[in-house]
């Protein structure tokens, strides 16, 4: 006899824990490969920023937060070397904040990770249970960016 459902209400915990879950161990294995003071927060402001760079006020609105406690997140980034600031192409008022070589790596490497965890979670729910996982996850969340559990 299989347990029973939990009920609808659950919906946002269950969706916390396990995005809990895969972030820990994301994180778990950044902090093994040599960067232990990264957190979610950086990973998604590393995807915000890694195709093209962005200003701290994009970032800023990106993670929906103020300005300013962007710019504290990025001034720690950039002095343990993750980040690098330079002049904004297009306006002269702000910076541009890309990724460094070792922010790209800790990026790569976040991504190779997370492609195992969702592989493991694939080989323990079966393909077609991750496929509809999946297709709702991209439904419930579209329209939103991904903004990190703090």
């Amino acid at each position: 006899m299989s347990s029973p459902l939990p009920p609808i209400a659950d919906l946002p915990f269950l969706l916390m824990r396990a995005q809990a879950a895969v972030a820990e161990r994301i994180n778990d294995q950044i902090a093994a490969h040599g960067h232990p003071g990264l957190r979610p927060v950086h990973g998604v402001i590393f995807a915000r920023i890694a195709a093209a760079g962005a200003s701290v006020n994009e970032i800023a609105a990106h993670l929906g937060i103020t300005k300013q406690s962007a710019a504290t997140i990025i001034e720690a980034l950039e002095a343990d070397g993750y980040v690098s600031r330079r002049p904004h192409p297009t306006d002269r008022r702000a910076r541009l904040v890309e990724l460094t070589d070792r922010g790209r790596g800790v990026t790569e490497l976040a991504a190779r990770t997370a492609a195992a965890v969702a592989g493991e979670i694939e080989r323990q729910i079966g393909r077609g249970a991750m496929a509809t996982v999946l297709d709702a996850l991209h439904r419930m969340g579209e329209g939103t960016p991904p903004r990190p559990a703090w």
